[in-house]
């Protein structure tokens, strides 16, 4: 999951020097991938009471494989674009299925969270460095070689056979209900953030490389920093409460960005270096909500929704600024989003800690 999620970084404009289309329209193609992941993640968690997780697990990732194929074969701009979203739909069912399974089974803990997500992390690393290391002519094996093995994986998952419980707590009353859309909000900002990064951050390096190996290369190291945040978010959950890593996290990522916008010649170093920073914010944010809603799985699902829907309208509108601005006005953009998640990260903080 963690692997293909990052090769689109480097698809992109891989994509646009094979269909001949423009960077904005690349971009379009992951917004149609990232909508119907939200569609995917809300089929899973209404019909979840009906079929058990691995039921949707095994599925999701077989429909998953198979839009993934076509969007690194396929000819055409709407050919991409409708594999594209073949490969959201599967990719969101599967996503949020395994996330409540991690989150929500009896032997969750804050620990195994980070742990899964540091997992994830170094298969975010592995995708563009896969691409980087072996070419970008390699890059249908690549994915496609990555999606299949994945179907293996959940072939061989066991003990997987519980279902999505249903709401039972009355306890969650309309000011927690508040305060949960609070942190959502900060999420669906912070997933901007670090969406608008991966997914851009390969296409200004080939630009100004000329290389779309260089721009993968750039893409490896961001997450590189990115998987390195998530093990270190592993030893800080031992010590440290989720909410209390995730707003040291979020505003530590200040530091790297305020080099990237002073020194916009060295501005991947610094970007690169904010995912040491944003890499552990998702999995306590995860567990933040999982604590102070037991009983409401659909709040693990609204975590999920809001990571996507970030991820849906930010990157889309971060490559018409970057395509019409530049550098310049793309990490204009990317402050405008560190700021809006920070201001409500500290705000649920302070109203809502574990």
């Amino acid at each position: 999951m963690g692997f293909t999620s990052t090769c689109w970084g480097t698809m992109l404009p891989w994509i646009v020097s094979r269909t001949g289309i423009s960077i904005s329209e690349s971009g379009l193609i992951l917004a149609c991938f990232t909508l119907l992941t939200l569609v995917g993640t809300l089929m899973a968690q209404f019909f979840g009471s009906r079929r058990n997780l691995i039921w949707f697990i095994h599925r999701g990732i077989l429909v998953a494989l198979l839009g993934f194929i076509g969007v690194v074969t396929a000819p055409n701009l709407p050919l991409v674009t409708f594999s594209g979203a073949v490969a959201g739909l599967g990719y969101g069912a599967t996503g949020v299925a395994l996330l409540q399974l991690i989150n929500r089974s009896s032997n969750a803990s804050h620990l195994r969270m980070n742990i899964a997500s540091a997992a994830t992390g170094f298969g975010a690393l592995a995708g563009p460095l896969s691409i980087g290391a072996v070419g970008s002519s390699h890059i249908p094996l690549i994915v496609i070689s990555a999606i299949g093995t994945s179907v293996i994986a959940t072939r061989l998952l066991t003990g997987a056979e519980w279902r999505v419980e249903r709401f039972t707590d009355s306890s969650q009353s309309k000011g927690n209900h508040a305060r949960l859309t609070m942190v959502l909000l900060a999420i669906v900002f912070y997933s901007g953030l670090e969406n608008s990064i991966g997914a851009w951050l390969p296409t200004i390096i080939s630009s100004s490389q000329g290389t779309l190996e260089a721009g993968a290369l750039s893409s490896a190291f961001f997450y590189l920093f990115f998987t390195l945040g998530r093990f270190m978010g592993v030893f800080m959950s031992k010590q440290l409460e989720p909410h209390s890593i995730i707003v040291l996290c979020i505003t530590g990522t200040f530091i790297p960005f305020a080099f990237a916008f002073i020194y916009q010649d060295k501005a991947s170093l610094g970007l690169a270096l904010c995912g040491l920073f944003l890499g552990p914010i998702f999995p306590n944010a995860s567990s933040w909500i999982a604590r102070k809603t037991p009983g409401f799985p659909l709040a693990t699902t609204a975590t999920m929704l809001a990571i996507m829907l970030g991820g849906f309208i930010f990157p889309p509108v971060v490559g018409f600024i970057l395509e019409g601005n530049g550098i310049s006005g793309y990490l204009l953009s990317l402050l405008t989003l560190l700021l809006a998640s920070t201001s409500l990260f500290i705000y649920s903080h302070s109203r809502w800690r574990s």
